[in-house]
């Protein structure tokens, strides 16, 4: 091996494709191909060798041969779905690439171990025409340790459901202002909830004047799957176009919890904005707090 030569590709393989791959490689070679291979250069040694103990010699491609999503292949698939156009992994078998790592126009090269010229000829293709369309080389160094930095992007998970959610919010809230609207009576005030299957509905009296109104209705302005907040008292039925604000159920990647973007908060006191986010806890504690506000300014 020549560390300061240049290589059409670079191979990648697993113990049980040693032998196999050896043999592309050296078809390859007779096709005109440089190839950088190693009898030691497996997935596992690619992936443990720091940037400094790897090869720096420019490459085409670097062709990792793959047959399980394991760590390594899934980074090299993961490359692939980012747009590395140095890393060109090879299918081995009737290996399917899951739909979170495929690229949707690639064209991915298979092995079969039973005509290996027909991936040695491929291979050569690819080579040739990223040679005319002037494709720059790249240390292979640069490539495989690229690869391995990039981690997987957190997916909504199949089951979630922002109908689930909003029950889940609905039946937090109804629960959260019952448990607290006793603690109103020791400034004068009485508080009532009540929780229909659609709305949940909270009044704050004083001598028999209701002094604050809130309707927290499923659906809304927003869409059917939102939770609709009213202020105040009306005449309308749950869906209807009044709407102080609403919050749609979410899914963070970033935490791998469910959350409510909270649209429109005059809710809560505020000029409207941008979306904001809230946990059910945070959002109770914001609507509680404005209840407690509007509450404190009544002139008794």
């Amino acid at each position: 091996m020549k560390e300061n030569a240049a290589y059409d590709v670079a191979v990648s393989f697993t113990e049980q494709s040693r032998s196999a791959v050896g043999e592309v490689v050296e078809k390859s070679r007779q096709r005109g191909l440089t190839v950088l291979h190693g009898p030691d250069q497996t997935h596992e040694w690619w992936g443990h060798k720091d940037r400094g103990d790897l090869p720096t010699a420019p490459v085409r491609f670097f062709l990792p041969f793959v047959s399980t999503v394991d760590d390594f292949g899934a980074a090299m698939l993961r490359a692939v779905k980012n747009g590395d156009e140095h890393v060109l992994p090879v299918l081995v078998g009737e290996l399917t690439v899951p739909a979170e790592l495929r690229h949707p126009h690639v064209s991915y090269l298979r092995f079969d171990p039973a005509r290996p010229d027909l991936l040695t000829e491929a291979l050569a293709a690819r080579v040739e025409a990223a040679e005319s369309a002037g494709a720059e080389q790249a240390s292979v160094a640069e490539v495989v340790t690229g690869a391995r930095r990039l981690t997987c992007s957190p997916a909504v998970p199949a089951t979630f459901s922002r109908y689930a959610e909003q029950e889940a919010t609905l039946r937090y809230l109804g629960d959260q202002l019952t448990a607290a609207m006793p603690g109103l009576e020791r400034s004068g005030f009485v508080g009532t909830v009540h929780r229909g299957d659609s709305c949940v509905s909270v009044r704050v009296e004083q001598t028999g004047d209701t002094v604050y109104a809130l309707d927290i209705q499923r659906g809304g302005i927003g869409g059917d799957e939102t939770v609709n907040f009213v202020v105040g008292r009306h005449q309308t039925d749950t869906g209807s176009v009044c709407s102080n604000g609403w919050a749609r159920p979410v899914y963070s990647t970033e935490t791998g919890t469910a959350v409510l973007e909270l649209h429109d908060f005059s809710v809560l006191g505020r000029s409207t904005g941008e979306p904001r986010v809230y946990r059910r806890e945070d959002l109770f504690a914001a609507l509680w707090q404005r209840i407690n506000t509007v509450v404190a300014a009544v002139v008794r």
